[in-house]
């Protein structure tokens, strides 16, 4: 097993991993093309054999320079419980740390206890402070969609 940066060359075989990696949210191929070419320092494939069996991604804010956003995170679903997941998080923590970086935001649904339980379990076993920093509220006025996910932060 491997993990290593996306490229733009991963495109598709990450959009058809998150297709079959629920809940995570599959989305347009120019949208993985971007995160793989501007910042593929916060995208990581872990590869087993060539299969891709996680993915994680995230963007630094232009913001405020200490936050990176943790985008997408997961694992096939015959790979959990291997604590995957966890090497998944370490590169990518490294990597904000790289940026200078102190703080990793994320945001969970709140029917996503597995994921919330993840990164609360990382952030206890690595001494991190985790809160909850806001919330994301909004209708998607095209579709009519309600969406709602709680922000939560982690000092590292």
């Amino acid at each position: 097993m491997i993990i290593r940066n996306c490229t733009v060359d991963d495109v598709s075989r990450v959009r058809l991993f998150v297709d079959q990696c629920k809940p995570l949210d599959l989305h347009t191929t120019v949208t993985y093309w971007t995160l793989f070419n501007y910042f593929s320092n916060l995208c990581f494939l872990m590869l087993e054999e060539e299969k891709v069996i996680g993915f994680v991604s995230g963007v630094k804010s232009s913001l405020d320079k200490e936050v990176v956003y943790l985008w997408q995170v997961g694992v096939a679903k015959n790979y959990r419980g291997n604590n995957y997941a966890s090497l998944l998080l370490d590169h990518f923590f490294k990597a904000s740390k790289n940026l200078d970086c102190s703080k990793i935001q994320v945001s969970i649904a709140p029917e996503n206890e597995p994921s919330y339980n993840a990164f609360f379990k990382y952030s206890k076993e690595h001494s991190y402070n985790i809160s909850q920093v806001g919330e994301l509220k909004y209708e998607d006025e095209l579709t009519g969609k309600k969406e709602f996910e709680i922000l939560y932060q982690i000092e590292i």
